[in-house]
């Protein structure tokens, strides 16, 4: 068996998930210590919050992800596996990831199949790719050693341009005797529309309106020739049937 010959910066106590739950009277018990129990089970209702929301409990999700992938590049080194920072033995931490994802743990999963959701829309609706390459394109971390994505499909080749045209890593020269690199280049286009051009909506209505003119003149000349009869015993004198 293998595995990764890094520092996977996974601290459980710490993980982000894109759903968990809390209850409405948590704030509240430190306050009402002399509260009965009773009380506190019926205040405490339960709710739940979701990286997809990007208008209300996503916020606060985004933004709990974007410290957890800060810390585990910008903290002080450590080799504690449980603490997030890079690591301070290079020799025996040879990597550093930087887990720019929704981490998973048995709630999270629970709370997703309750709300049919998965890993792939969970990426999608809550936009983390895109924020995780604006992090990187403006320098918000201190060293990139792997950075981890799911569903590279999206914004993945945004990524790909913004670590590989990195100051330091960048071949490109501008007029100055310094490469351009990092912010000095136009951060990649990462708006994703899955609308066809107005021309293609043309082009595909002329194609399906021809087949549906040609299917129909067949059918109407077939139930044409089915009325007429057979035509074995029919001839033909003079123009008329007979």
């Amino acid at each position: 068996y293998a595995s990764f010959c890094g520092k996977a910066n996974w601290a459980q106590d710490q993980l982000v998930s894109c759903h968990s739950r809390y209850y409405r009277g948590q704030q509240q018990q430190g306050e009402d210590n002399d509260r009965d129990e009773g009380n506190n089970n019926a205040q405490n209702q339960v709710s739940y919050t979701h990286c997809t929301d990007t208008t209300g409990t996503g916020v606060g999700k985004m933004a709990s992800l974007q410290a957890y992938v800060s810390a585990s590049t910008n903290n002080e080194a450590s080799d504690d596996p449980n603490s997030l920072g890079p690591p301070a033995d290079e020799y025996y931490y040879p990597f550093n990831q930087i887990q720019g994802f929704w981490q998973v743990d048995a709630t999270s999963v629970q709370i997703g199949i309750m709300h049919a959701s998965n890993l792939l829309d969970d990426n999608k609706r809550s936009r983390v790719n895109e924020e995780m390459v604006r992090m990187a394109y403006r320098g918000k971390f201190n060293a990139i050693s792997v950075f981890a994505l799911d569903n590279v499909a999206l914004n993945g080749n945004a990524m790909f341009s913004v670590l590989r045209n990195a100051c330091g890593q960048s071949v490109i020269k501008d007029d100055g005797n310094d490469p351009a690199c990092g912010m000095d280049l136009v951060m990649p286009n990462m708006q994703v529309s899955h609308k066809l051009p107005l021309v293609w909506n043309i082009v595909l209505f002329v194609i399906y309106g021809s087949l549906v003119l040609m299917v129909s003149i067949m059918l109407f000349q077939a139930f044409k020739l089915r009325n007429e009869g057979p035509q074995e015993h029919r001839l033909i004198c003079h123009g008329h049937v007979v």
